[in-house]
């Protein structure tokens, strides 16, 4: 469910056509949500007093099925408990850390965002009212933040004016900058999240590009080693065994093994994202198949065709000692840090002749859609 009333978001803004590109539609929707931000709720749902009916014996809820519930969820892993944790420790490395997959500093919120067991709208204001720095300023506040492409994999940072300090203004705390800056790179998420959802309102053909472009081109012959973790490609395998094992998957992780797949196998999108699908604790359809969209660079703000992640260099940026790579490829434990990253010489694919391969596909690919290539970017 998303944040933001859409239909009467995109009514505000006044356009004709939807937002296609990240930034303007980022800066447009926090201004709006913002400006309707309610207060969250000081008592949640539970908390609230409740009437007893009569002859409530008859509608009790058993006792044992209380019992399962309760174990279902620990009271340790509840939405709420997990939302306060973040807020209240790693939401201040957010920032410096959210790529660095090794160390699971994400929030670990998105499957209770994705099945509403917690509001957006709660977590958006409890984001930034961590974020409220000790003059009263707020994260997001400047309107005019300029945007780009950092690189494929991070999709998008926004630049933010500087925090005013000079000569003669008072230092400020260090803890309140790192709160701000997380919360800045974590509600951008949120609005990521908004993004495919408006995508999939606007969008007429955001769930039928498969129908739009011929990827009668490519194959899948490769997709099974890709699922089970067997391509030769240390940081791929690791990635796809923890999804396999665990149903959850870093979001910078999804983005390097779906491009992986979409390019460097030449594999259609359908099938990671199918795949995905039945693998993912937070599962949900219009979230798994934007991110598909984006790595496979078809709808809204795509990555460009040529924009392929090379996962030895991102193995090697994101987690130089090869942490995960250890704790999920056993075999590798032993390995150097130099060697643990690099491909083994049985790998599905050659890194460097896929990548060519790939940007000469996709060129053709895109350049011959059924409609005008403007209508999918």
């Amino acid at each position: 469910m998303p944040l933001a009333d859409l239909d009467a978001f995109q009514e505000q803004t006044g356009r004709k056509e939807p937002y296609r590109v990240f930034t303007p539609f980022y800066r447009a929707w926090n201004g709006y949500v913002r400006s309707r931000l309610a207060p969250p709720p000081a008592v949640a749902a539970g908390g609230l007093p409740t009437a007893r009916l009569s002859g409530g014996g008859s509608w009790s809820v058993p006792g044992e099925l209380i019992g399962l519930l309760a174990a279902a969820v620990p009271e340790d892993e509840r939405p709420e408990r997990q939302l306060e944790r973040f807020l209240g420790g790693s939401l201040q490395a957010y920032e410096e850390l959210r790529d660095r997959y090794a160390l699971d500093a994400g929030s670990g919120l998105s499957r209770w965002l994705n099945v509403g067991a917690l509001s957006a709208q709660r977590a958006y204001g409890l984001a930034l009212d961590a974020a409220r720095t000790e003059d009263g300023r707020e994260p997001l506040a400047f309107g005019g933040a300029a945007g780009w492409r950092a690189d494929a994999a991070s999709q998008l940072e926004l630049a933010l004016p500087g925090s005013g300090e000079g000569p003669g203004s008072a230092p400020r705390d260090p803890s309140a900058a790192a709160a701000r800056s997380g919360a800045e790179s974590w509600i951008r998420q949120l609005a990521w999240r908004e993004f495919y959802l408006y995508q999939a309102r606007f969008d007429a053909d955001f769930f039928r590009y498969e129908e739009q472009v011929d990827l009668s081109g490519l194959t899948e012959r490769h997709a099974e080693a890709w699922r089970q973790g067997r391509t030769g490609i240390p940081l791929i395998d690791a990635a796809m065994t923890q999804l396999r094992t665990t149903g959850e998957l870093p979001n910078r992780l999804r983005m390097i093994a779906a491009m992986f797949l979409c390019k460097n196998l030449l594999a259609p999108f359908t099938a990671g994202e199918r795949w995905f699908r039945e693998q993912l604790l937070d599962y949900d359809a219009t979230l798994n198949r934007g991110g598909w969209l984006w790595s496979s660079s078809l709808g809204f703000d795509a990555a460009p065709y040529f924009r392929i992640m090379n996962p030895v260099v991102q193995s090697k940026r994101w987690d130089p000692d090869g942490a995960y790579i250890r704790r999920w490829l056993p075999e590798r434990a032993g390995w150097s840090a130099a060697a643990v990253h690099e491909p083994s010489p049985q790998a599905v694919v050659d890194l460097k002749a896929s990548r060519a391969r790939a940007i000469e596909t996709y060129k053709r690919l895109l350049a011959k859609p059924s409609r005008p290539l403007d209508r999918l970017h």
